[in-house]
């Protein structure tokens, strides 16, 4: 037996080669390279886009809605893309998935940055965040797969560190574009820098992660669910996109979104009976501590997407702080998210799943800090302070994000792991795409000053990150199986 073991052993590390040859790469060291590469340039992409948001503006000459539509119209399709791709996964194997989804994400990053006016901008990044949905749902079912206990808290770990490494060599790449090449160039340099990076993870994909076998399992798409769900995203997302719609048009919104959600209840419920896997699968339903888990993640990453996204934007365009300059203070806080989400596995390995509300309370508390700080200072003083304060608020995230992953996703029955994977993301994307809507709303709109937008819009995502932390520390939660 032992002999059979180490041959089978032997021909997956040949298999993963990709050409028979045996390269001396332990298989499970293959696909995280493979994952950590898809990672780094889909994370690369999210932490640029908040820089190209004063120069799309001005360049295209967008409104504010179709800006809003331009930050928040990736994690929609994001989200969207997660769900069939996990169980096409779960179904076929991940390997041709994986491809397919950099090929589509490295044309979405092409046409928006060679858009030339709103709507093929807009239509590029739908097209970017659903092969970047397609990958994420890949890359987080190998860490199922592939990995178990520490290991995979441990791989989950170096994701977070790959993510954190693109938020610092991502703004520092797209400050650097800025202060070199002029605003209408720049940007457009900067939306299709994470292409290289893609095509580079595409040879690693095809080199790293096994060969797809045949179809193991009956799968269910559940595409008219996932289609309501989406309407239903865009629906209530209308009113944060454009607050001065007339009262008829905002009673039409909630009629239209009380029939969305009835339609999809209907559906999921009659998608069950039928004995079919319904989008919101009822063994995942069923579990608290994975509902719980999904709200809390969905609150917390919603809140640090939305923070980000609105004090760049803000130092970008209210004070005329050079894009490197915010660049450079940034990168403290991307550092400590890196050293925190090593540190962090070992953390939750000896103190267990409380390390999650704890985490989540530094975080609310981190934000509600920089809110309080826009009634105290403004211009160069106030942006010390947000960048100080998002130090110890990264160094939260690092430790939050695996453990509350592993957490979350150690409720998942057997044989639900690329779809509670897909679960929990699509949930937080499409939590992101509301959140980024509407702080950037409160933010362009402008109340009395721009700084008191900035207070108002970074109140919201306080009040988003202090839920996820009380959400945390029910006992489902805490007590959850992920270690």
């Amino acid at each position: 037996m032992p002999r059979r073991t180490e041959e089978h052993a032997g021909s997956r590390c040949r298999r993963v080669a990709g050409d028979g040859e045996d390269h001396h790469v332990h298989p499970s060291r293959a696909a995280l390279l493979a994952c950590l590469g898809a990672g780094f340039a889909t994370l690369l992409d999210a932490s640029v886009i908040a820089f190209t948001a004063p120069a799309v503006r001005d360049s295209l000459g967008l409104d504010t809605g179709q800006v809003q539509w331009f930050l928040a119209s990736f994690s929609l399709t994001f989200g969207l893309g997660l769900a069939p791709a996990g169980r096409l996964g779960d179904a076929y194997g991940r390997r041709t998935l994986f491809t397919i989804g950099l090929l589509v994400f490295v044309t979405g990053a092409i046409v928006s940055g060679l858009a030339f006016d709103g709507a093929v901008l807009v239509g590029g990044r739908l097209l970017q965040g659903f092969g970047a949905g397609v990958i994420s749902a890949q890359v987080l079912g190998v860490m199922q797969d592939v990995f178990t206990g520490q290991d995979r808290l441990r791989a989950l770990a170096a994701y977070t560190s790959a993510g954190a490494a693109a938020g610092i060599v991502g703004p520092l790449l797209a400050g650097g574009l800025f202060a070199l090449l002029d605003p209408a160039l720049a940007w457009r340099l900067v939306l299709l820098a994470p292409a290289p990076f893609a095509v580079v993870t595409i040879v690693l994909a095809l080199r790293g992660l096994p060969r797809d076998g045949g179809r193991r399992a009956r799968v269910s798409l559940d595409l008219p669910g996932i289609a309501l769900l989406g309407a239903l995203v865009v629906v209530v997302t209308i009113p944060v996109i454009d607050p001065g719609i007339p009262p008829a048009g905002a009673v039409a919104i909630v009629v239209a979104s009380v029939l969305l959600l009835v339609a999809l209840v209907v559906w999921e419920r009659a998608t069950t009976a039928r004995g079919r896997l319904a989008l919101f699968a009822p063994a995942l339903i069923r579990s608290r501590g994975f509902v719980l888990g999904n709200v809390a993640a969905l609150l917390w990453f919603g809140s640090v997407l939305a923070t980000g996204t609105v004090t760049a934007v803000h130092f970008l365009d209210s004070h005329g702080i050079g894009a490197l300059t915010v660049a450079l203070a940034l990168v403290p806080a991307a550092a400590g998210r890196i050293v925190a989400s090593q540190q962090g596995a070992r953390l939750f390995a000896r103190s267990g799943p409380i390390v999650v509300p704890i985490g989540l309370a530094v975080h609310a508390t981190c934000i509600a800090t920089m809110w309080l700080a826009t009634f105290l200072v403004d211009g160069v003083a106030l942006f010390v302070t947000v960048c100080l304060v998002q130090i110890p608020a990264g160094m939260a995230s690092g430790i939050v994000e695996p453990a509350l992953r592993a957490v979350t996703l150690g409720h998942a029955p057997p044989g639900f792991n690329g779809v509670a994977a897909s679960f929990l993301q699509l949930t937080q994307r499409l939590s992101a795409t509301f959140f980024v809507a509407l702080t950037t709303g409160i933010l362009l709109a402008g109340a009395a000053s721009p700084t008191a937008a900035l207070g108002w819009a970074l109140l919201v995502c306080a009040l988003a990150a202090a839920c996820a932390a009380l959400t945390a520390t029910d006992r489902s939660v805490r007590g959850a199986p992920g270690r």
